[in-house]
């Protein structure tokens, strides 16, 4: 028996108004962010951060809200009881405008970052409900959005216990397919995160290869030693044999059959790891990095060309 559903939270939207177009790129570094990467380069770590931290308020003054207009989609917010946690988990579906709660449709999963909630994805801050139905409104192929939240534990089995990459595996995704009809292929199926889930969305497609046709990486929380995660979050990896347990740095080949798009802003603390991880990934990756930070602002910024990567590959 799958896990017990809770009354239903929906959400309707309103009217669906059309944004700009996103065209994709296999990379986008612009003239004050590569000069910030180059300066990143040949500093000393101090110098770094104080670079590192001028980024971070010049790029607030630049970015916009990027709040996209309201949509026609339908969003149902709930929660269901995992075996695996042993707790009451909240998820979040977003439907494209004309589809109903049965329809059989490809579906993305997304892992939203450390403490936030599926709620958070799919309605404020990060708004993908509506760019979603924006994007279907203009004739991207239509597609479901899944997502469930991802706690503060990091994707991975921890010394704890807890596991969210074996609820996610194991009860939310052949939940989603059994009682919602999303497509439960591969080929229907894509997975996306933001910063802990960004690193989460990796992880999940390295470890289960041929289970997603797609996996999108933003602002993915990397780190390439222990040690420099010891002094950022401190808490993401139990010890170094975890952290070398379930790094994504040196298992990227398994990525070679899915369409990956990997984006960060230039002014994230996790983009030198993230420019690492762009030289492993698997010749056809696409990485976009531009200027921004590791915030809501520069995220809704890439909504519209995750979603047009999204709409293109899922359903083939």
């Amino acid at each position: 028996m799958w896990p017990t559903t809770d009354a239903l939270s929906v959400r309707r939207l309103s009217d669906a108004v059309a944004p700009p177009t996103c065209t994709r790129r296999s990379l986008l570094v612009g003239g004050a962010a590569a000069a910030v990467a180059a300066a990143l380069g040949l500093a000393g770590y101090d110098k770094r951060q104080q670079i590192r931290d001028r980024s971070y308020r010049l790029a607030a003054r630049l970015e916009s809200d990027n709040v996209p207009p309201r949509s026609r989609g339908l969003v149902v917010d709930t929660t269901f009881d995992s075996d695996v946690l042993r707790t009451s988990v909240g998820y979040s579906l977003a439907l494209p405008p004309g589809a109903k709660l049965g329809d059989p449709l490809p579906v993305c999963f997304c892992l939203p970052g450390r403490g936030d909630t599926a709620a958070s994805v799919t309605g404020e801050p990060l708004y993908m409900a509506d760019f979603l139905g924006q994007a279907v409104s203009e004739g991207t192929s239509r597609f479901a959005l899944a997502a469930v939240d991802g706690g503060q534990s990091y994707w991975h089995r921890r010394a704890s216990g807890e596991d969210r990459m074996a609820m996610l595996i194991e009860e939310f995704m052949p939940m989603c397919a059994e009682r919602h009809q999303l497509d439960g292929s591969r080929q229907g199926t894509a997975i996306m995160g933001w910063s802990m889930g960004g690193y989460g969305a990796l992880l999940a497609a390295e470890a289960n290869p041929g289970l997603f046709s797609t996996c999108v990486a933003a602002s993915p929380a990397l780190w390439t030693r222990y040690e420099d995660m010891r002094r950022s979050v401190a808490d993401a990896f139990d010890s170094q044999a975890d952290f070398d347990a379930y790094g994504v740095f040196n298992r990227c080949d398994r990525l070679s059959d899915t369409a990956v798009l990997l984006q960060c802003g230039t002014g994230d603390p996790f983009y030198e790891a993230c420019r690492d991880l762009a030289e492993a990934l698997p010749e056809g990756a696409q990485v976009a990095f531009s200027w921004g930070n590791h915030t809501p602002h520069y995220w809704r910024s890439i909504a519209p060309q995750q979603i047009d990567f999204l709409g293109k590959v899922p359903s083939g």
